[in-house]
């Protein structure tokens, strides 16, 4: 059992490490660390603790086990997601930077953009909700303590000496 556990670990770092490293040569996560990416692509807030903080609350190994399968089931969804909300953020880039802006194609592209986030939100409240059914009382406790904790820094950064110091997209400084 624990050989199957190695190999999925090293599954899911060799993925998080491919999407990672082609978000990176896109140029995705410079200047403000995602926070201008857009509501809801990244930053606090956005679906609740990562599977880090899950595998901090001492599970035992099944549960271990169990939390494992939980994002195996989700991840390869997630990554062809990320793909399309990539693809779908160079078509409304193109589709501001005409010329002459042609507002249905803004609309229909913003819209295809919205939708995929909103996937995204579902799918990651999913899991999330998969992840919480397999801990104890006292390991949700402490995951909501976690939380709680994350959400506190994340504002307390954007709120002072953050790259995003405004409370809008906008606000967010340029190279």
């Amino acid at each position: 059992m624990r050989s199957r556990t190695v190999v999925v670990a090293a599954v899911v770092l060799a993925i998080v490490f491919a999407v990672s490293s082609m978000a990176i040569a896109r140029g995705q996560g410079r200047s403000c660390g995602g926070y201008c990416d857009g509501q809801g692509f990244a930053g606090p807030g956005s679906g609740g603790p990562g599977l880090g903080v899950i595998m901090g609350l001492k599970l035992s190994d099944s549960q271990r086990d169990q939390a494992l399968k939980i994002t195996e089931t989700y991840q390869i969804d997630r990554i062809k997601t990320r793909g399309d909300v990539i693809k779908e953020s160079d078509n409304l880039r193109k589709a501001l930077q005409t010329d002459k802006v042609n507002e249905q194609d803004v609309r229909k592209t913003y819209k295809k953009l919205s939708l995929i986030r909103e996937d995204m939100l579902i799918a990651r409240a999913k899991m999330m909700t998969e992840m919480k059914a397999i801990l104890t009382p006292e390991q949700v406790k402490l995951w909501d303590e976690r939380k709680a904790e994350r959400s506190d820094r994340g504002r307390g950064y954007a709120d002072s000496k953050g790259p995003r110091s405004g409370k809008w997209s906008g606000d967010c400084p340029r190279r």
